[in-house]
């Protein structure tokens, strides 16, 4: 791949559109402060097939992750803090048919995965309809949400009905008292209700656990043996600061030691990784997986294929970035 010059400053040069005419809708992707990659949308006519967003590290974009509202229900300690966080007025939401909009585009790009991300996704009134509509959309390979389930019982059945048939569910402990203690809510049967209803369905279901030193570790087995006896699979988080709530490395604990622990109990087979943010592994002799996340320790920036639009309209490289390009201006 040919190298962009840089500027005396270090930063690359210029803005990288690939095709040159992508289209109706196209995005440009483009180096800017820091070398942070940004997103910029340009409305064109003639969509040239066989186009693929591309980022100025020459990665490869596959997944768009679209926030529907940054409100949660819970208040877990590695996410925000107890008061909660400066919420975006719902009034400055994008509304289903621009999500629909920037989905299709991204998909005509050459992207093949969705997902609907909050905050908590399912506390976004008529979230049914959204998925719906993104389900149907053409070029789409895979559609899925991440919820912390406390809402899942009654919603469930409604999103399966919508197309939905992939989910994470964020559950970081196996004893309703550290799961109160970690979330700062009292939803621990309604999230187990609900799993167990997403489960009866039919749901291709991902447990996502943060491990807490001191809190949660010893619960690892625990978990493996959930995700055994239901054919889940089971994703082990590596602590990290998120939404400003300061790094605490006195919670944190080694993927690493995890992965030991379970190899010790159960025979491990990696599945290529690709550029999944979790490396994952058949546990052999059922049909559960187990996965790591170590954003930390063992980061993965280079494979990155995630870009972000949060619930108004703001596109993001990177979790952690704080720069954005607000495309609502060409989406009204």
């Amino acid at each position: 791949m040919r190298r962009r010059k840089r500027t005396a400053s270090g930063h690359l040069a210029g803005a990288r559109c690939l095709p040159k005419s992508c289209g109706k809708h196209r995005l440009c992707l483009c180096a800017q402060q820091s070398r942070q990659t940004l997103l910029s949308m340009d409305m064109q006519d003639g969509l040239g097939k066989g186009s693929m967003l591309v980022d100025s590290f020459g990665r490869r974009m596959e997944t768009l992750r679209l926030s529907v509202t940054d409100r949660c229900n819970f208040r877990c300690r590695y996410c925000m803090p107890p008061e909660g966080l400066p919420w975006i007025p719902t009034a400055r939401y994008i509304s289903f048919d621009q999500i629909e909009t920037v989905a299709r585009a991204f998909l005509e790009l050459g992207g093949s995965k969705l997902r609907v991300t909050g905050g908590e996704p399912l506390l976004r009134p008529g979230i049914e309809d959204l998925v719906q509509r993104l389900s149907r959309l053409p070029g789409l390979h895979s559609l899925g949400i991440t919820t912390n389930g406390s809402m899942l019982k009654a919603k469930a059945k409604d999103l399966w009905d919508a197309g939905l048939r992939s989910m994470n569910i964020s559950f970081d402990s196996l004893n309703p008292c550290k799961f109160e203690w970690i979330s700062l809510s009292n939803s621990f049967a309604a999230v187990w209700d609900g799993l167990h209803e997403a489960l009866r369905l039919g749901f291709k279901i991902k447990i996502n656990t943060v491990v807490l030193k001191g809190i949660t570790e010893r619960e690892v087995v625990d978990l493996v043996e959930l995700a055994t006896r239901h054919h889940i699979e089971i994703r082990f988080i590596e602590f990290m600061p998120l939404c400003g709530t300061g790094w605490r490395p006195e919670l944190g604990f080694p993927i690493q030691t995890i992965r030991e622990w379970i190899e010790a109990r159960w025979s491990l087979r990696a599945i290529p990784r690709g550029s999944a943010p979790a490396q994952s592994y058949h546990i052999e002799g059922t049909s559960a997986r187990v996965g790591f996340i170590a954003s930390l320790s063992e980061p993965f920036c280079d494979r990155c294929s995630r870009i972000r639009m949060s619930a108004d309209g703001i596109i993001r490289p990177c979790l952690f970035s704080k720069m954005g390009t607000d495309i609502k201006p060409y989406l009204n």
